[in-house]
């Protein structure tokens, strides 16, 4: 019988206890308002007796030097004198304005007012009429000193009227303390009991607990874990799926070169902006699924500011971007920065205005970086809403609403805060803190690159056909003799023949293997002098980053802008 019974008596100590505690709280809120109005009410007491004190005395200053004012000019008749005489007059009055006003509702203090009051009036009109008719020094001081001693005799009335109320606010303010603190006293003894009743209410309840947490651990375990599996799914997947996209860029480029028509052209044009509207979001896709599966690793380094700015501003012909140059130089991951920058300037000139600016500062060891709009603004309810994925603010549809998601990402792994000033209709502000380096990196010096590939020996090696071919193509345009291979076995076979490129352009995954670098080396050996290497990749994990800084060979990220495969091309050429 007493097991059934003890589930029961246990709900009933939990109730009491709860119970308990909501009466703990109460009266401690309680408590604690009292506290709070009586700390404030002798706060506001111990104000207004010192600003009383205060305008007395100023008052007694100021009829003081009205007295002085116009004995001197009886003495001197010089008018600055006369002049000081009205204006400590005028200044005795607002004295006496500021008593009565500070006094307000205590009626002994007002009574003593009221007679100083009609005290200075009378000394004022015994002064005036001393001025106007000069009368004899001993009749006008005799009668003066009557009236200053009345009035000093009043203001230290109304002095120990306001100590009086001082010193009856004080004892109020102790009474009150005392039955606070015994209440406080009361109430942690009851809190000790509410304790051991919650306690022994809980004991019970406990093992459910923890088996509950477990539980729910285990469940979150498993979401993170599916979670990551698929970024890091979508992460590794990221080669294949760049390919077509990829081939896709460089045809569309080899289109546009053998069009003539303008209708034809402008359709070639729209296509080629369609596909990199679709090559951004792909991009943006990935970035995310890549930070999210933990493979980002930014690698700080010292990085001038005005390089990164450079870049971006290239992009964006016409005056879009505007960046007044600066020499401030950081520490920072070069490409995760210009990432951030570009996504704000991007999101800039979609949402802000069509423009934007980049302005740098620095104060002390850290630079500010703020990325400048003049767009509708965004609202204070919405600056933090905007940096969550797929948030896209109403009237702004445009893009997956992940450029900002990635921007704070990355800025986290940056370990550099980023704040957004705005107000509605007044544009926005996003600025970058960062750490200032004192160390200006050394500016490599490029080559000057030739101004076409003419008769210049190229060879492509790429397993995908299309990519392959893609590529190809893009060179000869330029005016390249380019040749093309699926491996190595098929590059070595071209090299038999006698073809002896200037440059090696390899694609880094080789049937199905990071290969492309072991196969570039030692197609290189084959060739005297050895030809120089680009590596185009879809990979971009850290441990390919790696691979592809330890070659010592520039690379390019899948797609590949033809701009930048020929600016690439042309640069190691010229080397």
């Amino acid at each position: 019988m007493s097991k059934p019974s003890s589930p029961i008596r246990i709900d009933h100590l939990l109730t009491i206890a709860i119970v308990l505690v909501a009466i703990l709280v109460l009266a401690t809120v309680l408590v604690l308002g009292a506290g709070e109005r009586l700390y404030q009410g002798a706060n506001d007491e111990r104000l207004a007796t010192r600003s009383a004190r205060n305008a007395a005395i100023a008052f007694a200053s100021a009829e003081a030097d009205a007295v002085g004012a116009q004995r001197t000019y009886l003495i001197s008749t010089d008018r600055g004198a006369l002049a000081a005489f009205d204006t400590a007059k005028q200044e005795t009055l607002t004295r006496l304005s500021d008593m009565r006003r500070l006094n307000e509702g205590r009626a002994e203090s007002l009574v003593i007012i009221d007679r100083i009051e009609a005290r200075t009036q009378q000394l004022f009109e015994n002064l005036d009429a001393g001025v106007a008719s000069r009368v004899s020094r001993v009749q006008r001081d005799a009668s003066l000193a009557e009236i200053t001693q009345a009035i000093e005799d009043e203001t230290e009335a109304l002095h120990a009227s306001i100590i009086r109320r001082a010193d009856a606010s004080r004892a109020h303010e102790e009474a009150e303390r005392a039955r606070i603190n015994s209440l406080a006293g009361a109430l942690a003894l009851f809190s000790l009991i509410t304790s051991a009743l919650a306690l022994l209410a809980l004991r019970r309840e406990r093992q459910q607990w923890l088996l509950a947490t477990e539980a729910a651990e285990e469940a979150r375990a498993r979401a993170h874990a599916s979670d990551l599996a698929k970024t890091r799914f979508l992460a590794v997947a990221s080669h294949d799926m760049r390919q077509p996209l990829h081939a896709l860029t460089l045809y569309l480029s080899a289109l546009e070169r053998r069009v003539e028509g303008a209708e034809a052209h402008d359709i070639i044009v729209k296509m080629d902006r369609a596909t990199q509207s679709m090559v951004g979001m792909f991009s943006t896709l990935l970035d995310l699924a890549r930070i999210q599966a933990g493979v980002v690793t930014p690698e700080f380094e010292t990085v001038r500011v005005q390089h990164v700015i450079d870049r971006i501003v290239a992009e964006h012909p016409g005056s879009l971007v505007e960046a007044p140059p600066t020499s401030l130089v950081i520490r920072s991951d070069a490409i995760l920065l210009e990432r951030v920058l570009r996504n704000l300037v991007s999101n800039a000139l979609k949402h802000g205005g069509g423009k934007a600016r980049i302005e740098t500062t620095a104060l002390g060891d850290t630079v500010s970086i703020a990325v400048i709009d003049n767009g509708p603004g965004i609202a204070p309810e919405d600056q933090e809403r905007i940096f969550e994925e797929f948030v896209r603010l109403e009237g702004r549809a445009e893009g997956l609403g992940l450029g900002l998601a990635i921007v704070k990402r990355i800025a986290e792994l940056l370990e550099t805060p980023i704040d957004v000033v705005s107000t509605p209709g007044q544009g926005s502000r996003f600025v970058l803190r960062t750490e200032r380096a004192t160390a200006d990196p050394e500016a490599p010096s490029a080559p000057e690159a030739p101004a076409s590939l003419n008769g210049a020996a190229i060879l492509v090696v790429d397993d995908d056909a299309l990519a392959r071919e893609a590529v190809g193509r893009a060179l000869s345009d330029l005016g390249a003799d380019v040749r093309t291979a699926s491996n190595e076995a098929d590059a070595a076979e071209t090299l038999q023949t006698g073809f002896a490129p200037r440059l090696l352009v390899m694609d880094l995954r080789i049937d199905g293997e990071l290969a492309g670098v072991a196969i570039a080396n030692r197609l290189r050996e084959q060739l005297a002098p050895a030809p120089h290497v680009i590596v185009v990749t879809g990979d971009t994990g850290p441990e390919t980053l790696e691979l592809l800084r330890a070659s010592g060979f520039p690379w390019l990220i899948k797609p590949v802008n033809p701009n930048d495969l020929s600016a690439a091309a042309m640069a190691q050429l010229a080397a």
